[in-house]
């Protein structure tokens, strides 16, 4: 029979169909059975059989493109106000993109000839080795999360095969009498080399502090002559001792803001404007610091990273163990007994350190 055939109205087969009156009196047969077997039934099986069966629909599965998720994560650090590594997850994601311009790059088709190829194509450009490595840990930490939302299968990941191996950097520290000599280069008064200067060995002083905690420090980070802050990078808090050094720096530019130092901008609208602004200025900073070397007339490489690295070397070269080095600057070292010993006698032990450190380039 063919749809046409049926007369919605009356319910029943309309004479265009050469059967239908066969048909009809069948139709009117099975109804009235029904009829029938509803009126002897009793009140739940007539409810079963009136209750119309809900279809259930199953969520499709939304397929997520690796730069989609990618730009889910950033927007969510973004929030929580972890913009240094959105920035990585950023760059990451550019560098992605320079190798697979394409927006249909799924997780499944990152294997390890994928990243074999993805690595080789950096290092044809001359993208240092550890860039390249930075590119393929934090692909490999969205591979991972995309793993726990199910968005790929485990199966299929490319990292146990392909392994990931940093190079050793170069030595970022310099001898005392580099940081000697900056100390005491004749520098104009107010310029902005002067000032980078101060950013400079204030960080020293304060056992390697780094540039972003630095610009972030304001005066309720200062008591009873301490300087009391939670490093950014790695939420550790630090107690540290406002050796007289620190301290007149500090006095410089105190009370010009909120802010110790007016790195920071104060009017910044949100986070990522503010630490965009100090990136800014940590460039500034280390131009300077290189034009200190030339007019020293040396070979060292000298940035805002030297301060720390240089504060631990010389920490070193002083004496002073491996264990208070490392508690000095936020890292863990050592066995539990060790800990225990360092959280009991840490603060003298750290600040005497600190002193030695800072009287050797003076």
């Amino acid at each position: 029979m063919q749809e046409s055939d049926w007369d919605d109205e009356t319910k029943t087969i309309k004479k265009s169909n050469s059967q239908h009156k066969l048909l009809n009196v069948k139709l009117k047969k099975a109804y009235a059975d029904m009829q029938s077997r509803l009126l002897l039934a009793d009140d739940d099986k007539v409810k079963e059989f009136l209750t119309p069966v809900i279809q259930i629909k199953k969520p499709e599965v939304v397929r997520k493109s690796v730069f989609q998720f990618a730009q889910e994560l950033i927007i969510q650090l973004k929030e929580v106000n972890k913009t240094g590594n959105a920035w990585v997850y950023e760059s990451t994601i550019n560098a992605l993109r320079s190798f697979y311009p394409a927006d249909d790059l799924y997780f499944e088709q990152i294997d390890y000839q994928f990243l074999t190829q993805y690595s080789s194509f950096h290092v044809k450009r001359g993208v240092k080795h550890n860039t390249v490595y930075l590119y393929l840990r934090t692909l490999r930490i969205f591979y991972n999360k995309a793993i726990k939302l199910k968005l790929v299968e485990k199966s299929l990941y490319p990292f146990d095969d392909y392994k990931l191996k940093p190079e050793k950097t170069k030595k970022r520290a310099v001898e005392k009498d580099v940081l000697k000599a900056i100390r005491n280069l004749d520098l104009p008064v107010n310029t902005p080399i002067w000032h980078s200067r101060n950013y400079f060995l204030l960080s020293f002083y304060l056992i390697g502090i780094s540039v972003v905690d630095l610009s972030l420090l304001t005066n309720a980070n200062i008591s009873n002559g301490r300087l009391t802050y939670k490093r950014r990078k790695t939420g550790k808090m630090y107690d540290v001792k406002l050796h007289k050094e620190a301290l007149d720096i500090i006095t410089i530019y105190r009370g010009a803001s909120n802010y110790i130092l007016p790195i920071a901008n104060s009017s910044s609208a949100n986070d990522e404007h503010l630490l965009r602004g100090i990136k800014y200025k940590t460039k500034q900073l280390n131009k300077y610091l290189s034009q200190m070397v030339k007019m020293l007339k040396i070979s060292d490489k000298v940035t805002t990273y030297t301060a720390r690295h240089s504060w631990a070397t010389i920490a070193k070269k002083a004496g002073f163990s491996i264990e208070i080095i490392a508690e000095a600057l936020g890292h863990e070292y050592g066995n539990r007994t060790t800990a225990v010993y360092l959280d009991t006698f840490d603060q003298d032990v750290i600040d005497e350190a600190n002193r030695k450190v800072i009287d050797v380039i003076l």
